[in-house]
């Protein structure tokens, strides 16, 4: 069978296929987030990590056949939208606090950097992100792409626990937090909105394909959200 994309499925490890693509011209982690969500859709008792550049799937060898798997892949990318290159469909900004209480890490930004903290501010929200996907825990946000001139590495002893909406740096990307968990990047505020809820129909609020715009608040305007 020919898929409408040119994919490539590689086999990693015998429980583990990978796939890629090979046109340049395909929004790449739009295409992914579309493939894994069919995937799931079928009920096929599959894992998917969708990436920037390649879907991973996991399966079971003992109940399931890997060539049946990559034929049903093949068969699901039939159903995907053509994702046209750097094609943004919305826009969406969030609020962030960026008061200490909630920048855990902002006096080592400011080391790092040697900016001022309104500098660091000004470059981390006066300009627009693209989504570029979700994933890692459920509904966390990559962004991208970051100002150079607050560019740090992972944190060498990631966190044990952030709060839910904390915002992270790290490299050339930006990310939200959806939910509490463990955290690898250096946290630069927080937003009071709710990023990832079951309650609703859709339990992403940000999506790939999306455009988002930080907006600095005060910690009067973060509370008074967060009680709303």
């Amino acid at each position: 069978m020919v898929s409408q994309f040119p994919i490539v499925i590689e086999e990693i490890s015998e429980d583990l296929l990978q796939v890629k693509l090979k046109e340049n011209k395909i929004d790449y982690p739009y295409f992914f987030w579309q493939l894994s969500q069919h995937i799931l859709k079928s009920q096929n008792n599959l894992e998917v990590v969708p990436g920037e550049d390649s879907l991973v799937i996991q399966f079971n060898p003992v109940l399931q056949d890997r060539e049946e798997i990559k034929e049903e892949i093949y068969k699901l990318t039939e159903s995907i939208d053509a994702p046209v290159k750097n094609k943004l469909e919305r826009s969406i900004t969030v609020p962030v606090c960026y008061d200490d209480e909630f920048a855990l890490d902002m006096k080592n930004i400011l080391n790092h950097t040697g900016l001022s903290r309104r500098e660091v501010i000004g470059e981390h929200c006066h300009r627009k992100y693209e989504v570029k996907m979700i994933g890692f825990t459920p509904g966390f946000v990559y962004l991208g792409e970051l100002s150079e001139k607050i560019k740090l590495p992972r944190l060498t002893n990631p966190r044990p626990f952030v709060p839910k909406g904390s915002i992270g740096i790290a490299n050339n990307r930006t990310g939200i937090y959806p939910i509490q968990g463990p955290a690898g990047w250096s946290i630069i505020g927080r937003t009071p909105i709710n990023l990832f809820d079951t309650k609703r129909n859709d339990p992403f609020l940000i999506l790939p394909r999306m455009e988002l715009i930080f907006e600095q608040i005060t910690k009067s305007e973060f509370n008074a959200m967060l009680r709303d």
